[in-house]
């Protein structure tokens, strides 16, 4: 018998982004997961964040798998979701992409 959970893990799988980067390995996690994306900072701000999965702890193009997309985009803070994702892989990537706004930063996590 499987007994539901009574609350939300998360991993945090980027904090305090300010370049164009990629992050990783970070752990997969099984079941039904959302991911999460955020920019901060002064005026417009925005930002494009990956989620790649892969069964390799090496991120290369012909092995990871991109799970999500997340732009953010908004004034001083702003907020982008995946719909749930059921892929389990053993490892996640973060690419980070395109931040603007002044002193802006990304944060991305997984709930699940």
């Amino acid at each position: 018998i499987h007994t539901p959970r009574t609350h939300i893990e998360q991993i945090n799988l980027a904090n305090n982004v300010t370049t164009n980067t990629t992050i990783g390995p970070l752990p997969g996690v099984p079941d039904a997961k959302t991911f999460w994306a955020e920019v901060v900072g002064t005026g417009a701000v925005s930002c494009t964040v990956k989620i790649w999965g892969s069964r390799k702890s090496t991120y290369a193009a012909a092995t990871v798998v991109l799970l999500s997309t997340l732009a953010p985009s908004g004034t001083t803070e702003a907020v982008d979701a995946a719909a749930v994702s059921l892929a389990t892989y053993p490892y996640y990537f973060v690419t980070t992409e395109t931040i603007t706004g002044t002193g802006a930063t990304v944060r991305a996590e997984v709930f699940y």
